[in-house]
């Protein structure tokens, strides 16, 4: 694999995990806006938070 077929592979990965984290936030908003108080909320926010994080980690990779 040539270093622009690996930079394309990390950028296309990048874009996958921002449409993930897109995906969750929106199940948050929407359990958040039926039931503030839903317990699922805290596992969400979990996830958002390790998918923030995954995110974070491959942007600094690529530059």
């Amino acid at each position: 694999m040539t270093q622009i077929e690996y930079d394309k592979e990390k950028l296309q990965n990048y874009e996958n995990l921002q449409k993930e984290y897109k995906i969750l936030l929106e199940e948050y908003e929407d359990i958040k806006s039926k039931d503030s108080k839903d317990p699922s909320l805290e596992e969400k926010i979990k996830e958002l938070v390790k998918k923030q994080k995954e995110i974070q980690d491959l942007s600094s990779e690529l530059s």
